[in-house]
C-alpha cells in the first residue's frame, strides 16, 4: 500500500460534505486485503483529517445534517466535512 494508492483513490471524492469508503470498493473492486485494507485505513484518516473531515469507521455515531446516524457494516469509512455535522 502506498500514499499515491490513497491519493489516487480519494482524489476525486474529496470536496463534498461526506465521503464513504465501503467493503464493496476496497475489498472486491479493487481486490485489497485485509492487511492492504488496514494500511489503507490508517493513511486515508490522516488525508481525510488534513482536509478537514471528521473520520468514523464501521459502527461509530455521526451527525450529518443534524440527523444522527451510525456508519454501516458495509462501510469502512464515512468522513463528514467539518460545518456539515448540524
Amino acid at each position: 500500500m502506498t500514499t499515491q494508492y490513497v491519493e489516487d483513490y480519494w482524489k476525486d471524492k474529496i470536496g463534498g460534505d461526506c465521503v464513504v469508503c465501503t467493503f464493496y470498493d476496497l475489498r472486491i473492486a479493487h481486490n485489497l486485503s485485509e492487511s492492504e485494507v488496514d494500511e489503507f485505513l490508517q493513511l486515508s484518516r490522516n488525508k481525510l483529517e488534513n482536509n478537514g473531515y471528521d473520520v468514523y469507521f464501521t459502527g461509530a455515531k455521526y451527525k450529518y445534517h443534524g440527523v444522527e446516524k451510525v456508519v454501516e457494516t458495509n462501510q469502512y469509512i464515512v468522513a463528514i466535512k467539518d460545518g456539515a455535522k448540524n
